[in-house]
């Protein structure tokens, strides 16, 4: 009876730990590039671009999943530089969004893989005016969202990973490199 008990506790364990692992929750910090197309040619910009993005992740599968997060972003160093000369300057952004996630195992640890998505931004900014007059404005929208990458993960279910993004936000093009760390659940 004793081992019928050990083998029935033993089967019950070895389903709750291949249901384990279908979560993963995240986070990035990048550091970019941005470039504003504004409504004429002298209210457009470019410049630096410093962002994070927090997620949770679901994997239906070993290689796909399904991925929810929040991402913002605002201009950086170069940005604030170039806003003195320019007449768009205070560019930022954020937003939640969403993305079907794929992966190619190229070992048991290490992984390069693709999302590929949908985000619902606010965009603002400042507009300097003709006669000197400064307006802030904003504009909601629901954009692309796209990255690829490379992750490792460790036997204690701990995860880092560096990333692409390519995300169009309304007037705005942002692309990032990003570090992130993970926890598999």
């Amino acid at each position: 009876m004793r081992i019928l008990s050990l083998l029935v506790a033993g089967l019950l364990c070895g389903d709750a730990m291949a249901a384990q692992g279908d979560h993963i929750m995240g986070a990035n910090v990048g550091y970019g590039s941005q470039d504003f197309e504004g409504i004429t040619s002298d209210s457009s910009t470019s410049g630096d671009n410093v962002m994070y993005d927090i997620y949770y992740r679901y994997m239906w599968h070993d290689n796909f999943g399904v991925e929810a997060g929040y991402l913002s972003g605002s201009g950086g160093i170069m940005s604030a530089f170039v806003g003195i000369i320019t007449k768009v300057n205070s560019i930022e952004y954020k937003g939640f969004r969403t993305a079907l996630y794929g992966e190619y195992m190229l070992s048991q640890s290490n992984r390069l893989y693709a999302k590929l998505g949908a985000s619902a931004n606010e965009l603002s900014y400042d507009l300097e005016g003709g006669n000197g007059g400064v307006r802030s404005l904003s504009d909601n929208g629901v954009d692309l969202y796209t990255a690829v990458g490379w992750g490792i993960r460790f036997n204690s279910d701990l995860g880092m990973n560096i990333e692409y993004q390519y995300i169009p936000i309304q007037e705005l093009t942002v692309q990032n490199l990003s570090i992130g760390i993970s926890y598999r659940f």
